[in-house]
């Protein structure tokens, strides 16, 4: 489906990345499963949301069609937790990316976890790196960014949505001034979307369930439409 810059694709990551041609895309910035085999928002009630296709494991095989589509120069923007964070570390170099950061996000409030003995987790992990030497336009950007973790209220129906803002950041951070196109092939709530309408580029998103493609394009359509 064509909406604003961009294409947004329902189906799965590989098949879809599997179609496009080596080099056509600028960078990755995505939010895959973790491996982490996580069930969100339990209640009383039972969870408040499906689980996420494929976390029972970390499933890195992605990567690898990632970085055929990348252009030389491209850089990924990848999400994890820290207890998965050195498995992800590990596929990024296997697959032939440099690794060249890790990136943390402040949420600016905790999640949840042991209340009585651990720390209370405030933050993600994300791996930056590139296929070959990517230069930024914008100056060296920080490693630690402080944006609000979205709540119920405006998670868009997703476990994990994460703030468009944070995402923007991310994509103005490593710009390289050729304003090529931004990939996400797990796109949720389609925050990367409405981040790279914000921030003017193109994009290609993927979203393989049902479940969080169409709410995820009416909340694009509705971003396109209010610019």
């Amino acid at each position: 489906m064509q909406i604003g810059n961009g294409q947004f694709f329902l189906g799965d990551c590989l098949d879809v990345m599997r179609g496009l041609p080596d080099g056509s895309v600028d960078c990755v910035v995505t939010d895959p499963p973790y491996g982490m085999n996580f069930q969100s928002n339990r209640s009383k009630n039972g969870p408040r949301y499906s689980k996420i296709e494929q976390d029972e494991r970390v499933n890195a095989e992605w990567l690898t069609e990632a970085f055929r589509v990348l252009k030389t120069g491209g850089g990924l923007l990848s999400f994890c937790d820290w207890g998965t964070s050195h498995l992800w570390r590990k596929e990024i170099e296997e697959r032939g990316f440099v690794l060249k950061s890790q990136v943390i996000w402040n949420r600016l409030h905790h999640g949840m976890g042991d209340l009585k003995g651990g720390f209370a987790p405030m933050h993600d992990i994300i791996w930056y790196a590139t296929k070959g030497r990517r230069v930024f336009t914008n100056g060296r950007p920080k490693s630690v960014m402080a944006h609000r973790r979205p709540s119920p209220a405006e998670d868009h129906g997703h476990p994990t949505c994460k703030p468009a803002p944070l995402i923007a950041e991310l994509i103005q951070s490593i710009d390289d001034g050729s304003g090529g196109i931004i990939l996400d092939p797990f796109a949720g709530s389609g925050t990367t979307a409405v981040a790279a309408e914000r921030t003017g580029r193109k994009w290609i998103c993927i979203e393989k369930q049902p479940e969080y493609y169409y709410p995820a394009v009416a909340r694009i359509i509705s971003e396109v439409s209010g610019q």
